[in-house]
């Protein structure tokens, strides 16, 4: 798999880098997607952050690596499109929120679990652990 210029990366990609479970093929592909200007959504900060196991040192390195992506809050354009996706397909409000943020920013997803989104043919899912 070629790098891409940048993606929305979702939270499954965040915890296995964090928890240092990202293959080295996926890493890499996750690492130089981040030197291209990779996004979040304010859902994927809320759930790796919102982990209760996290030391006060594991908090703090995650805060760290979370401020290398560029945040998208939630706006009304992606509730918009996030209720669209809630509306006609089976999927979870993060996971929704998630989609919406990359099809807002007409950029692929970064996900470990691109079965969840595959029902959504107008976004692009791309698996790193395939890499």
């Amino acid at each position: 798999m070629n790098s891409i210029a940048s993606a929305c990366i979702d939270t499954n990609i965040l915890i296995y880098h964090i928890n240092g479970h990202l293959t080295k093929n996926a890493e890499k592909f996750l690492l130089d997607t981040l030197k291209q200007g990779a996004y979040i959504s304010i859902i994927s900060r809320i759930e790796t952050l919102g982990w209760s196991g996290h030391t006060d040192e594991s908090l703090r390195l995650t805060q760290k690596f979370l401020d290398k992506f560029i945040e998208c809050p939630l706006e009304r354009d992606i509730a918009e499109t996030c209720i669209t996706l809630r509306q006609n397909f089976r999927i979870k409000l993060p996971d929704a929120i998630i989609a919406a943020t990359a099809l807002s920013l007409r950029l692929p997803l970064m996900t470990r679990n691109v079965h969840d989104f595959k029902a959504i043919t107008s976004l692009q899912a791309i698996n790193p652990f395939d890499a």
